[in-house]
């Protein structure tokens, strides 16, 4: 029996003989029809816009970026331009260099687009591998970090390519301007211009023993990072562009956050290397362990216990008293007598060396007075506070010493008098 209708025959489903027929026949009626069923009416595809062309190519590039295929990361680009095919070329093995993990595009018409030559503002959100990525944000210091790009693209034989790129000239990322090359060991990579290559080994050397000592004292503050410290090397020219330029003259390294994921840490290599490379690149780790997380958090008014933990980290095995630190004590006492706070103001940019010297030994000697009075981990965890949560330095002393940082300060002062 059909699902669809039924047997009929008359009231009953009996065969029913038609007079004058010489055969009993059986009566078919038709079967009740389902309602008619709507179709949807399928659109046929509509092309891509040449920005959504534009924009797919991009996000090609993300995931050939991601999945180290240079052939896919440069199929985009215009094989006419061969200067262009090379700084792509760059952008690609340098990342991979570093260790890129994860690589997004973000893309938005800008006002000159067109149909035959589309341009496009980009955002290239990158992470490494071995760390977590934060999720995307428009704003330039939330999310992963970025780097900005104009890309213009043209129709060649049927498809679009890449035909210009520009990038903003006051925020150069080590990684963009130039090949590096690498040093890579159990917990730091370190990328050099190539000028600066045969100081790899020393740097990495001194680096790597000096994560052994900071890993410690993040896992104080706040956890290991989950990746390899990165260190670049930058000769004289580097120094000058790379994440802005235009440091303090007293300025011979520092470590940039790179939003909540880490730091870069840069060293302008020949001041380093005339100095105690174990101590400026220890000092520099330890800046991204009691910094790391916190993106770009204002830290200015914290100058003293920014540079103060990152001396009393970076001089270890040696205590404070055993330091050049002491000696720079000496001569502010000889010369214009001590602070009178552990708290020093911050430095002005143009500060002469004696200030500076000052600042840098206080706060060593302060956060050796803290560590020595009330112990490392409540050092650690007014740090943590102040430089990583925000809070003001009598909130985090009462909060991790018990005391307020009125009487904090005047015990130090008391202690450092003593011992210089």
């Amino acid at each position: 029996m059909k699902k669809a209708g039924k047997w009929i025959a008359g009231l009953s489903a009996t065969a029913v003989l038609v007079a004058g027929a010489a055969v009993a026949a059986i009566t078919f009626w038709p079967a009740a029809e389902k309602p008619a069923e709507a179709v949807p009416t399928v659109a046929p595809p509509r092309a891509l816009t040449p920005f959504e062309e534009a924009k797919a190519l991009l996000e090609a590039q993300a995931a050939g970026l991601e999945q180290g295929d240079e052939k896919t990361w440069l199929s985009a680009v215009d094989p006419e331009q061969p200067k262009l095919v090379a700084r792509y070329r760059t952008l690609f093995r340098n990342l991979q260099g570093l260790g890129v993990g994860h690589v997004e595009y973000h893309a938005s018409p800008e006002p000159e687009s067109t149909k035959a030559e589309p341009v496009v503002f980009a955002q290239l959100g990158y992470c490494f591998t071995d760390g977590p990525c934060p999720a995307w944000r428009v704003t330039f210091d939330e999310g992963p970090p970025k780097l900005n790009q104009t890309v213009t693209f043209t129709l060649r034989s049927g498809r679009y390519v890449i035909t210009g790129l520009d990038e903003p000239d006051d925020h150069v990322l080590p990684w963009e301007s130039r090949q590096l090359s690498f040093a890579t060991g159990k917990r730091v990579v370190v990328a050099a211009a190539s000028s600066q290559k045969k100081h790899l080994k020393k740097v990495l050397k001194a680096a790597e023993k000096a994560a052994v000592v900071t890993d410690r004292y993040a896992k104080m503050i706040g956890g290991v990072p989950a990746g390899r410290y990165r260190i670049y090397l930058a000769d004289d020219e580097a120094w000058k562009t790379w994440y802005g330029g235009g440091k303090a003259k007293w300025v011979v390294g520092y470590a940039r956050p790179l939003n909540a994921i880490g730091h870069d840490v840069v060293l302008h290599t020949r001041k380093v290397l005339d100095d105690d490379v174990d101590v400026i690149v220890q000092h520099e780790l330890a800046h991204v362990v009691t910094l790391g997380g916190v993106g770009t958090w204002d830290t200015a008014d914290d100058q003293w216990l920014l540079e103060g933990i990152a001396e009393y980290i970076g001089m270890l095995p040696k205590k404070a008293p055993d330091t050049y630190n002491r000696y720079r004590l000496q001569a502010t006492a000889a010369r214009k007598g001590l602070p009178k706070s552990i708290a020093v103001p911050t430095l002005d940019a143009d500060a002469d060396d004696l200030t500076v010297d000052t600042l840098y030994a206080m706060g060593h000697y302060a956060a050796a007075c803290m560590a020595t009075k009330y112990g490392e981990a409540k050092l650690m965890d007014f740090t943590d506070q102040v430089l990583r949560q925000g809070r003001k330095p009598d909130e985090a002393s009462r909060s991790a010493f018990g005391k307020p940082f009125a009487a904090v300060d005047k015990t130090c002062m008391s202690w450092i008098r003593q011992r210089v």
